[in-house]
């Protein structure tokens, strides 16, 4: 159980299995609860667009665009387009040049994301793994300065080739999020099946040009993409 817990958790409880234990059991009831509570996440909104997020991972994107500044951000699955307006204005609050872009990828756009005007935002239309749609991607890329978030479908087989085609995209020192990593019992959706997690847990057992940044997501105690914040170090 030791190797859940965060450096916050010890700090507040130290070495007692019980307080450790129940803080644990506390966090994952809540976050179980919150996640499917149909008055939550689901009607959050950013500048009038759904976005589907945890408050603490769009805080926790926000120090990121902060920190690293990205060039461009790409992101497969769009949803109603909030997450991409929210990371384009981050853009515009942390003083990037009118040439940082966020991509955003969806094999079917709804109307809501189509109306979307931000002049940061591209929008591509198709399956992110279809060769064609990442070459747009690839044609849209500055030379360096890429982040890079996983959204779309949610099946081990999809990440797992989503990963395989967008990491290497990812810059050194910038990062790759592979969301939803919670589904399939961690803790959350326990009936789902195989899914992200579960292609992250594949992926990083052979590559070694990231590390799960996971005392980033940790002081809040939970996150929707708990152990997918992965740094590209090399």
């Amino acid at each position: 159980m030791r190797k859940f817990l965060s450096r916050a958790q010890k700090v507040v409880f130290g070495n007692n299995p019980v307080k450790l234990l129940a803080d644990r059991l506390a966090t994952n009831a809540f976050h179980f609860l919150w996640y499917h509570a149909p008055d939550t996440y689901l009607q959050n909104r950013y500048l009038g667009y759904l976005i589907a997020q945890c408050p603490f991972d769009l805080h926790l994107y926000q120090e990121l665009i902060y920190d690293i500044r990205p060039s461009c951000m790409v992101q497969t699955g769009v949803s109603h387009g909030g997450s991409l307006l929210y990371f384009a204005t981050m853009l515009d609050l942390v003083g990037a040049p009118p040439e940082a872009l966020v991509i955003g990828i969806d094999i079917a756009l709804t109307e809501q994301a189509r109306t979307l005007k931000h002049p940061r935002i591209r929008l591509l239309e198709g399956s992110s793994t279809d060769p064609e749609v990442l070459a747009k991607v690839k044609g849209l890329l500055p030379a360096s300065g890429v982040m890079v978030s996983l959204d779309s479908d949610h099946s081990k087989k999809h990440v797992l080739e989503e990963l395989h085609l967008y990491a290497p995209l990812v810059s050194v020192g910038s990062f790759l999020v592979v969301e939803d990593t919670n589904i399939n019992g961690h803790p959350v959706a326990p009936f789902w099946g195989p899914g992200p997690y579960e292609a992250l847990k594949e992926f990083m057992k052979s590559n070694d040009q990231f590390r799960a940044e996971d005392h980033l997501w940790r002081r809040n105690r939970l996150s929707c993409h708990q152990h997918g914040w992965l740094r590209r170090v090399r």
